[in-house]
C-alpha cells in the first residue's frame, strides 16, 4: 500500500514545479544547446525534423541513472525492461518479444555509432555522454530493426585536454559504487581516455532459503579504452575497446500462493530454491572508426565494430521451496556480431546529402533449458492420471458394481461412483503414503506397498506409461532443453537528402534497401530421464508440440527483402523554433521463433510500419522552450510474445504471434526558466491504440481472438532544478515526480484474486530527489540524493509458468525507498 504524504501535502505541492528532463545546475540555469547526431550528423535539436529527445551526462548524475530502464521516466513514450540478459525495450507502444533468438527487436540500439543486438543493450551508462531516443522508424539512415525508433548510446570520446576524476557512490541496501576515469593528450595528436566503474548493491528482498541469493543484489564491472588519433588536419580515427562482466542474483519470484513464504510481498523475504540461479553477461567489444574530409563540401565515415557476449539467466518459476512444485528456467545465449558501416556526405550551399553503405554478420547460439524435479514431475503426472477421462470411467464404473449396481442407475451404484470419484479427486500426490493408499484401492481393490516393483505394475501395466515412477528418484533433476543455433547477415544501401528551398522551408527525402538472409536451427535432444527410464516422454518441449524430440537438428533459412524511406518538410519560423510534417514507413526483418518449430516451415513475418508526424519544437520565448509532437504510426504484422498453450500441450510456453496495430497521440516536452536560477517543466505522453491478433491459445489453453483497443494512462513526470546562492562554492537542487496511473485489471490473463494481493493495482507515484554541492575550483563535488523518497510500495501482476499447473503464482516489487551520498574529485 502506499504510504501516506506527512502533513497533507502531496509530492506536487512539496516539488511546487514540473519539469521535463533533469538537469544539472549552475549558478546560472540556461537553456543549453543540445548536440545530436539523429541524422547521421552532428546539429543542434532545434533543428532536426524528428521527435527527439536525450538524456545527457548531467541528466545521468541528477537521477542516478545506471542503466536505460533508469531513464524511461524522464523520456515520453519510452520504456525499457530492468532485466540484464533479456530487456525488452518500448517506443510509443510497440515493444519486441525478447525470448526468441531468431527474432529481432522493433527499437534497434546503437552504441558508438554500432548495432547492439537486444541481449547487449543493457550496459551501464560508464562515462557516457548522452542518450539520444528517435521517435518512429528510423529506417533510412539507421535501417536494421528501427521499425519504431532508436536508441543511440553515445559514449564520451577522447579530449584534447587532460581530464580526470574519482567517483564513489554509498547507499542503503550495501550500496556501493566506484568510478574512475581519465583523459590525457599523448602527443598533440593522440590522445586517450579510460574509464572504470564498479557497482554492487545487495538485493532488497532476503531469500530465507539455505543459501539462498538475496532478490535484486547487483554485482557489475565495466570499463572502456579508447584512443583519438588526428592523423592529419582532413583525417582521424579512433580505437576502442568495452567490456563488462555482470553477475546479478536471479530476478525476484515472490511466491504469493499459500505454498509461498507468505502472501504479503512486501514482507521483505522469499523462500526461492532455484538450483544455481543467477542472471549473467561477459561482454567485449572492439570498435574502429575512421573520419576524413575531402574538403569543404566532401567527407567520408567508416565504422567497424566487433561485438561478443555469454549470459546466463537461471530463474525461479514457482516462487516456493516445495520440491513438488518445483520449477526453474534458465536461458544461455552466446553471440557474436560483425558490423561495418561506410558513410558519404556532402554538404552544399542548399543541400545537404549523407549516403552510405551497411553490413552486419551474427552468430548465435542458444539453449533453453527448463528444470523440474521427480516430484514435480509425479505432481504433473498425477494431475493427469485423476483427471484422465477412461480411468474414471473405470473407477466409478467399478465402484457401482461392486454395491450390486451399475453407473447411472440414479440409486446405489452412482452413489458409490460418486464416492469413488470424490476419493479420487482427494489425490494431490502419487508419493504420499495416503494418496498412494488411496489411489492403488481404487485401481486394484487393496492397498499396494510403496515399492518400485508396485509402481512400475501401475505405470506400465495399468496406465501404459513409464511416467509414474516410485519415491526412489527423490532428489532426481527432470531436465529438458531446446538448442538454436543462427546465422543472420544484413546489409543495406541508403541516402538521405536535405535541400533548403528557400530561408525557411526545407524538404527531406530518403530511401534505404535492406536485406536480411536468416540460418536457424533447432535441437530437443530429450528429457534427462530417457536414459534411466524406459517409457518417459518430454513435459516441456513434446512431440505433441511439435518438438523434434530425438530427431536431431531440423534447419531452415530465408531471406527477406524491403525497401523504406522518409519524405518531410520543415518550416523554420525563426533560428530558434520550427515545424515538420512527415511520413517515414519502416521494416524489421521476419524471423524463427526459438521455442516454435512450425515456424521453420512458416516464418514469423516481418512487421512493416507507416508513420504519419506533426511536430513542433524551439524556443517559443527566451525562457521557454517546447517539443510537441503527434503521430499516427499502423503497423502490420507485429510480432509480440505471448505465453501459449494450444490443446494437446502440458503447459504455457512463450510463443511469438503477429498482428496489427494501429497507434496515434501526443508527446509533450517543456522546459521554462521563470528565473535564471530556477527551471520547471513537464513530461507527458497521450496515446491510443487498436490491436487486431491472430487467433492464439492464451496461458489457460483459451483461445482469443479479440480485438483490442485501449488508451495509454495518464502518465507524467514532473520536476524542479533549483540552483540557490550560497557563500562558498555553489549549490545545485534537483527534485522530480513521477506519476503513472494503474492499469493492471486490463491487461490479457488478470485474475479478480490478485487484488486481494497487497501493491497490486497501486498507482506509481516516487518522489525523487538530489542536493549537490560543488568547489569553487570545481574539484570537490559532494552530494546527497534520494530515489522514492514516500516509499510508494508496487506490485507486479502475478504471474508464472506454474500458475495453472502448480497453483503457484509469484509477483516481484518495484524498487523501494533507496538513498544515498556521492563524492567525488575532479583533477
Amino acid at each position: 500500500m502506499s504510504k501516506p504524504y506527512p502533513f497533507g501535502c502531496s509530492p506536487l505541492a512539496i516539488a511546487f514545479a514540473i519539469a521535463s528532463g533533469p538537469y544539472a545546475l549552475g549558478e546560472e540555469l540556461a537553456l543549453e544547446e543540445v548536440t545530436v547526431s539523429a541524422q547521421k550528423r552532428e546539429q543542434n535539436t532545434l533543428e532536426v525534423p524528428v521527435t527527439v529527445d536525450t538524456f545527457s551526462s548531467k541528466d545521468i548524475d541528477n537521477t542516478i541513472a545506471l542503466t536505460l530502464s533508469d531513464m524511461a521516466d524522464y523520456i515520453p513514450g519510452f520504456e525499457a525492461g530492468s532485466g540484464i540478459t533479456q530487456s525488452a525495450l518500448s517506443i510509443r507502444g510497440v515493444s519486441s518479444p525478447s525470448i526468441s533468438a531468431g527474432g529481432d527487436p522493433s527499437v534497434a540500439v546503437f552504441y558508438d555509432d554500432a548495432y547492439v543486438p537486444s541481449p547487449a543493450t543493457s550496459m551501464v551508462f560508464a562515462d557516457m555522454q548522452r542518450v539520444e531516443i528517435l521517435k518512429g522508424p528510423q529506417g533510412t539512415l539507421f535501417g536494421r530493426n528501427a521499425a519504431a525508433g532508436m536508441v543511440n548510446m553515445v559514449p564520451t570520446p577522447p579530449q584534447d585536454d587532460f581530464d580526470a576524476f574519482l567517483s564513489a557512490h554509498f547507499g542503503n541496501y550495501g550500496l556501493q559504487q566506484l568510478e574512475s576515469m581519465i583523459n590525457t593528450p599523448v602527443t598533440d595528436k593522440l590522445f586517450v581516455r579510460g574509464n572504470l566503474m564498479s557497482y554492487q548493491r545487495d538485493g532488497f528482498v532476503s531469500n530465507v532459503y539455505p543459501g539462498g541469493i538475496n532478490s535484486g543484489a547487483e554485482n557489475i564491472v565495466t570499463g572502456r579504452l579508447a584512443a583519438r588519433w588526428e592523423m592529419s588536419n582532413s583525417t582521424t580515427a579512433q580505437l576502442a575497446y568495452d567490456w563488462d562482466e555482470v553477475d546479478n542474483a536471479p530476478r525476484q519470484a515472490i511466491g504469493v500462493s499459500p505454498y509461498g513464504y507468505g502472501t504479503d510481498p512486501f514482507a521483505g523475504k522469499v523462500e526461492n530454491d532455484v538450483m544455481d540461479g543467477g542472471e549473467t553477461r561477459s561482454m567485449f567489444a572492439v570498435n574502429a572508426k575512421l573520419e576524413h574530409n575531402f574538403d569543404e563540401y566532401w567527407s567520408l565515415k567508416w565504422v567497424s565494430s566487433y561485438r561478443q557476449w555469454e549470459t546466463y539467466n537461471r530463474e525461479e518459476e514457482d516462487g516456493t521451496a516445495d520440491p513438488s512444485r518445483y520449477l526453474d528456467t534458465n536461458n544461455i545465449f552466446d553471440s557474436n556480431i560483425t558490423y561495418h558501416e561506410l558513410q558519404v556526405n556532402f554538404t552544399g550551399e542548399h543541400l545537404v546529402a549523407v549516403m552510405g553503405a551497411n553490413y552486419s554478420r551474427e552468430d548465435i547460439f542458444q539453449s533453453t533449458i527448463v528444470t523440474a524435479t521427480a516430484s514435480s514431475v509425479t505432481r504433473l503426472v498425477t494431475t493427469d492420471v485423476v483427471n484422465d477421462p477412461t480411468l474414471r470411467g473405470q473407477i466409478a464404473s467399478g465402484a457401482a458394481l461392486s454395491v450390486g449396481g451399475y453407473s447411472g442407475d440414479d440409486g446405489i451404484g452412482d452413489i458409490a461412483a460418486a464416492q469413488a470419484l470424490a476419493a479420487l479427486d482427494s489425490i494431490d500426490h502419487l508419493w504420499e503414503p495416503g494418496d498412494w493408499a488411496t489411489f492403488t484401492t481404487l485401481v486394484t481393490g487393496s492397498t499396494l506397498p510403496q515399492t518400485s516393483e508396485m509402481y512400475d505394475m501401475i505405470a506400465y501395466n495399468l496406465l501404459g506409461t513409464g511416467m509414474l515412477f516410485d519415491p526412489d528418484y527423490t532428489g532426481r533433476d527432470w531436465v529438458e532443453r531446446v538448442d538454436n543455433t543462427g546465422n543472420f547477415t544484413n546489409h543495406g544501401v541508403y541516402f538521405d537528402l536535405d535541400y533548403a528551398v528557400t530561408d525557411t522551408i526545407n524538404l527531406l527525402a530518403g530511401l534505404r534497401y535492406s536485406t536480411d538472409e536468416k540460418s536457424f536451427t533447432w535441437l530437443t535432444p530429450g528429457t534427462s530421464f530417457r536414459d534411466l527410464r524406459p517409457g518417459v516422454e518430454q513435459v516441456i518441449f513434446s512431440i505433441a508440440d511439435n518438438y523434434n524430440v530425438g530427431e536431431g537438428l531440423r534447419e531452415a533459412s530465408n531471406e527477406w527483402h524491403a525497401t523504406t524511406g522518409r519524405l518531410v518538410g520543415q518550416f523554420h519560423f525563426n533560428e530558434r523554433a520550427m515545424a515538420f510534417l512527415s511520413y517515414s514507413n519502416g521494416y524489421k526483418s521476419g524471423g524463427f521463433d526459438s521455442l516454435n518449430l512450425l515456424t521453420a516451415d512458416t516464418p514469423i513475418e516481418p512487421e512493416e510500419v507507416d508513420n504519419i508526424e506533426l511536430g513542433v519544437k524551439g524556443d517559443l520565448l527566451d525562457s521557454l522552450r517546447v517539443q510537441l509532437s503527434y503521430f499516427d504510426m499502423a503497423i502490420d504484422n507485429r510480432q509480440r510474445s505471448v505465453e501459449s498453450k494450444p490443446p494437446g500441450s502440458a503447459n504455457a510456453l512463450p510463443r511469438v504471434i503477429n498482428g496489427d496495430q494501429q497507434f496515434n497521440g501526443f508527446e509533450i516536452t517543456v522546459d521554462w526558466l521563470p528565473i535564471d536560477t530556477l527551471r520547471l517543466g513537464l513530461v507527458t505522453t497521450i496515446r491510443d491504440q487498436v490491436s487486431q491478433w491472430n487467433p492464439f491459445y492464451d496461458a489457460e489453453g483459451e483461445l482469443q481472438q479479440d480485438r483490442d483497443k485501449s488508451t495509454a494512462n495518464t502518465a507524467y513526470t514532473l520536476s524542479m532544478d533549483w540552483a540557490p546562492t550560497v557563500p562558498v562554492g555553489s549549490m545545485q537542487f534537483h527534485m522530480d515526480y513521477i506519476y503513472a496511473e494503474n492499469s493492471d485489471e486490463l491487461a490479457p490473463g488478470y485474475l479478480a484474486s490478485f487484488n486481494t494481493i497487497e501493491g497490486v493495482g497501486e498507482d506509481d507515484q516516487r518522489l525523487n530527489g538530489r542536493l549537490s554541492w560543488q568547489s569553487d575550483s570545481g574539484s570537490y563535488m559532494l552530494a546527497l540524493w534520494v530515489r522514492n523518497l514516500f516509499n510508494n510500495e508496487r506490485a507486479a501482476i502475478p504471474s508464472g509458468r506454474t500458475l495453472d499447473v502448480f497453483g503457484t503464482p509469484y509477483t516481484s516489487v518495484f524498487e523501494p525507498r533507496t538513498y544515498g551520498a556521492e563524492m567525488r574529485y575532479n583533477f
